[in-house]
């Protein structure tokens, strides 16, 4: 194989119980998945930026808007509950043997993150390219803490989720801790194919300001996400 590459992959599976049809659905009169295919494109250290994708549909748009879409998704990958690792993996696979080239990174851009700026996927791959890195993640500050207001039951009762290390009086009081988003999140190949965790073992955070950390999973989402990008435009 020639050198290796950096692939910035979108997954957009055709099924969508939550929103369907969401990665095709207009925004700012664009697709959803066309917001991810030009920040991957714009975005220098990306080598390719390729679709996983098992609808025919989307692959089409997405090949109109510059992205690859060299393979579909087997079904079993493709199902409501279908893990992302494996999803992963399985581009890797199946892009090495189309590009033949290694896939040394890979950064995954999902369409439900259509805030997301290039330079966040610069600067979370430069993290990633220190030597003790093996993922970054991308997460915002949580209002809500494990520490101070977030229980769980047992035994009939409630208890802290996780017990603070000392008193702690303000949730301002609690250790940090970190909402996760689909912003950005980038993997080197060793942490997807031979450790096989979604967290890898040396895996740090790059953090994200809240109003660019839009999580589509429902129609009230979509509403925000359309609040959020009237008020760039200086619309009313």
């Amino acid at each position: 194989m020639s050198a290796g590459i950096v692939l910035g992959l979108i997954p957009a599976r055709g099924g969508s119980k939550g929103v369907p049809g969401k990665n095709l659905r207009l925004v700012g009169g664009v697709p959803l998945i066309a917001r991810a295919i030009a920040c991957g494109l714009a975005s220098p250290a990306i080598d390719q930026v390729v679709v996983s994708t098992d609808s025919e549909q989307i692959a089409a748009v997405a090949r109109e808007h510059g992205a690859e879409a060299p393979f579909l998704r087997p079904p079993e990958l493709a199902s409501d509950t279908a893990p992302m690792l494996p999803v992963m993996q399985h581009a890797i696979t199946a892009c090495e043997e189309h590009f033949g080239a290694t896939v040394e990174v890979l950064a995954l851009l999902d369409c439900t993150a259509p805030l997301r700026r290039v330079e966040d996927v610069e600067r979370a791959l430069q993290i990633l390219a220190e030597p003790d890195c093996d993922a970054v993640i991308s997460g915002s500050s949580s209002h809500r803490s494990p520490y101070f207001n977030m229980v769980r039951e047992a035994g009939g009762y409630v208890e802290l989720f996780a017990q603070p290390p000392g008193e702690v009086g303000r949730r301002q009081d609690a250790p940090p801790v970190y909402d996760l988003n689909t912003v950005i999140w980038a993997y080197k190949r060793a942490a997807l194919m031979d450790q096989a965790e979604r967290l890898p073992q040396r895996t740090r955070l790059y953090e994200v300001p809240r109003e660019r950390a839009v999580d589509l999973d429902s129609e009230l989402d979509f509403m925000l996400l359309e609040a959020l990008l009237a008020r760039e435009e200086g619309k009313p």
